[in-house]
């Protein structure tokens, strides 16, 4: 291209590529049409910038570094600090020990934990849909704030009693509350895991006395009077080839009990 440039007499004037260098920068280079109405707007198959439209404050800019260059100088934490250099500016953990006075295999530790402070996040956010919403997450009150800085950002009781000028006996208090409040919300909100139960062998006929061992039984095992009487009426059903009424059931079962 620079042969074909150096011969053009328009070249001192030029602005735009002529026709021969749209020939060169177009070569094998497809794309997309989408059409509306009387207009076709064309779509590369992939992000690309011809590097003669970069204006010369770009070029003078431009790096061929793979690195989005992130100041660690106003990081609080030599967590945050290290996870900024080593993920966004590729310094070796062997110069950041230096820097900081620590082992190499320190270094990776630290960066160790401050992914996962980040996977923890990222699962935050994650959570169940319908637990999120009655988080009412748009505002966060000091309680909440606790929940946070403990459970998702990793710092003690007594730093957050530091920042919020509390007692830090008073902040794990309140940490734990929040964390009984959400374990109830989110495991409200869980599909619930049926617990299998024990169903012992079943006549076409029964007695009061059976069942009154039949729903004992099933009380036992974690199941309302009401879902006790469906579940032996169901099951007797089975066996005499007709459905039971549950209210049958109950009523063998309260007439057997109060005598």
């Amino acid at each position: 291209m620079e042969k074909l440039c150096n011969k053009c007499e328009k070249r001192y004037n030029c602005n735009t590529p002529c026709k021969a260098v749209n020939a060169i920068l177009w070569k094998d280079n497809r794309v997309m049409e989408r059409h509306f109405g009387d207009v076709i707007v064309c779509y590369p198959q992939r992000k690309e910038v011809h590097f003669s439209e970069i204006t010369q404050q770009q070029i003078d800019e431009f790096s061929e570094k793979d690195v989005i260059q992130w100041s660690s100088g106003n990081a609080k934490l030599k967590k945050t600090a290290v996870f900024i250099e080593r993920f966004f500016n590729n310094v070796p953990c062997k110069v950041l020990a230096e820097k900081y006075g620590v082992k190499e295999n320190t270094i990776v530790c630290i960066y160790s934990q401050a992914i996962e402070s980040l996977e923890k996040i990222i699962n935050a956010l994650d959570s169940r849909k319908e637990g999120l919403k009655a988080c009412k997450s748009d505002r966060f009150t000091d309680d909440q704030k606790f929940f946070l800085l403990t459970n998702v950002f990793g710092f003690s009781g007594v730093e957050v009693g530091e920042m919020f000028n509390m007692d830090h006996k008073r902040v794990s208090m309140k940490v734990k509350r929040m964390a009984d409040k959400y374990e109830k919300l989110f495991s409200s909100k869980a599909p619930k895991e049926e617990t299998p139960i024990d169903d012992p062998a079943i006549k076409g006929k029964l007695t009061r006395p059976d069942v009154v061992k039949f729903v004992d039984g099933y009380i036992d095992q974690g199941l309302s009077h009401r879902q006790a009487f469906k579940r032996i009426a169901d099951r007797q059903g089975e066996v005499i080839g007709r459905p039971v009424n549950p209210l049958a059931i109950g009523s063998k079962y309260r007439k057997a009990t109060a005598d």
